[in-house]
């Protein structure tokens, strides 16, 4: 399904091209129709559309995914990014018992996996990715950091759990979920601000929500 999307993006790419062409064509003969047609049946389009398709299946290798940013517009975001998603929405519409509960249906599916690349990185003694924005000489091993999803994930679902149960006056509870956080060292969430393209962004920066909530928790006192 992504591939087929892609491919109608490109297919609609070409014809927003050659549509836009003839509109500026200063040649008002023969009617606008037949010199639409004409474009779109030129062989030169089929090469544009390949090409088109070309680069956004190649920028999915890349820090800034164009094909992934066209699937995710037709199809909405994957699964679990999409669950992480709703719990942050519902934190931040003060919703919290429902972050809470949204937060733990991230938990329960993506732990396990979430704990196997916790170990693999301590294993093999993997150096912190530093809070803050990108230097352009570390843009392609951000990817690195964006591929750890279900870390990535959890860590963030624990997070939200603490700053929820924070909210909601139960410090024991916050402090427990702060715990489990911190847990995931490696964990880092992306903050692309503004930017509208999947990866990378100029504008934007990682933060540690393990390191946070290590912080929050201190604060916190549990009788």
């Amino acid at each position: 399904m992504g591939f087929l999307v892609e491919v109608l993006a490109a297919v609609l790419g070409e014809f927003i091209h050659e549509f836009l062409k003839t509109v500026f064509d200063p040649n008002r003969e023969p009617p606008f129709v037949v010199r639409l047609l004409r474009r779109l049946l030129r062989w030169q389009t089929l090469v544009y559309i390949l090409l088109i398709l070309l680069i956004l299946i190649i920028s999915d290798l890349t820090p800034v995914r164009l094909g992934e940013t066209v699937r995710v517009w037709a199809l909405g975001l994957p699964k679990q990014e999409a669950m992480v998603s709703e719990a942050l929405h519902a934190f931040d519409r003060g919703e919290f018992q429902n972050a809470i509960e949204r937060s733990r249906e991230v938990i329960n599916t993506y732990e396990f996996s979430a704990k196997r690349e916790q170990s693999d990185l301590d294993a093999h003694s993997a150096s912190k990715w530093p809070e803050g924005k990108v230097r352009w000489g570390t843009i392609s091993n951000s990817m690195d950091v964006f591929s750890r999803g279900s870390l990535n994930s959890v860590a963030l679902a624990w997070w939200t759990i603490g700053r929820s149960e924070q909210s909601l006056g139960h410090p024991c509870e916050a402090k427990k979920a702060y715990a489990a956080a911190s847990a995931y060292s490696y964990a880092r969430t992306w903050d692309p601000q503004f930017w509208p393209l999947r990866g990378w962004s100029p504008f934007g920066f990682f933060w540690s929500p393990p390191d946070d909530a290590g912080e929050r928790a201190q604060s916190l006192s549990c009788i």
